[in-house]
This record gives structure tokens, C-alpha cells and sequence, in this order.
């Protein structure tokens, strides 16, 4: 769990199942200090001081054993995220059942091969930017019509990402 917000990192502490080991960090340099190959799962705040989120879930891409990274932020989703590589993104504040879902199921996809995770995963952000941002926006945005169609290609659609873990 990797958050600059003392608070969220608490109260995720206490949503979370009690069989899990949990891991803090008050910044990106720490969290990707403290990840290694034994974390499966990560929290992840968007904007905090030495190394964002978005360096960091690069990072972790980056290796060999890549958990599942759940990005959790203030920060309204827009078509931006669909160049983030993580599993999911969810918006501050998430409940406690939400956020336990979406672990759950980014997870699972953990123990698929990597060019269908990528693709759930892809499918999953198009999702929330498809809920957050104007349709009009959407049709103008060459990013999201890219995504959508690098979907259809593969035969994913938005509800896979929610449906087929």
C-alpha cells in the first residue's frame, strides 16, 4: 500500500482481510524499495512526493514478478490513465466493498498470461474513463478510439473486464 496519506493507508489497513500482510509506504521511492516478489497485490496512490504513481506502477511493470496494481486517486479518471499500466483504477474515496472486488479480481487476472491481463486490464481502465468522461469527449479522443479498437481486435469488450476476472 503505497499512499502519502497516513489516513487512507489506516483505514485500508483495517478494510483489508486480516490473513494479508500489508506493507506501507508514505511515498513512491519507498513503496518500490519495500515491493518484492512476495507482494501480489498493490495499493497505489496516483500523486505523492518522490516518484508518483505513475512512475512507480511503470516500474513495477518493469519486473519479472509483477503484482496486480490497483490505483487509487483523487484524481478524476480521464483518457490519460489509459497509458498507465495498471490493473485498475478506482477513485478516492472507495468503499470497502469496492475496493476488496477489485482485488479480488485484478488478483485472479495476475494468474493469466500476460497479454490477456494487459488486455483485461486495458479494458478495465477504458471502462472507468467511458463512466467519467462525456461521450462527446470520448468520440474525440484518438487515445480512447485506439484502446477500444486494440479491444475489438483481441474480442474483449468493457464488460470483460468486469465479468470475466
Amino acid at each position: 500500500m503505497i499512499d502519502d496519506d497516513k489516513d487512507y493507508r489506516q483505514l485500508y489497513k483495517l478494510w483489508l482481510p486480516e490473513e494479508c500482510e500489508i506493507i506501507e509506504a508514505g511515498d513512491g521511492r519507498a513503496g518500490l524499495q519495500r515491493i518484492d516478489d512476495s507482494i501480489d497485490a498493490v495499493l497505489l496512490d496516483r500523486q505523492m512526493p518522490n516518484l508518483g504513481g505513475e512512475a512507480v506502477a511503470e516500474k513495477l511493470r518493469q519486473r519479472a514478478a509483477t503484482p496486480a496494481v490497483v490505483m487509487i486517486s483523487s484524481v478524476k479518471p480521464d483518457v490519460d490513465i489509459l497509458d498507465i499500466p495498471v490493473d485498475s483504477y478506482l477513485r478516492k474515496p472507495a468503499d470497502q466493498d469496492t475496493l476488496l472486488s477489485v482485488l479480488s479480481t485484478v488478483r485472479t487476472r495476475c494468474k493469466y498470461e500476460a497479454r490477456r491481463r494487459d488486455l483485461l486490464a486495458l479494458a478495465d481502465r477504458c471502462a472507468t474513463v467511458s463512466d467519467a468522461v462525456r461521450a462527446t469527449a470520448l468520440a474525440e479522443s484518438e487515445a480512447y478510439q485506439r484502446a477500444v479498437e486494440r479491444l475489438d481486435q483481441h474480442g474483449v469488450t468493457l464488460a470483460d473486464a468486469v465479468s470475466k476476472p
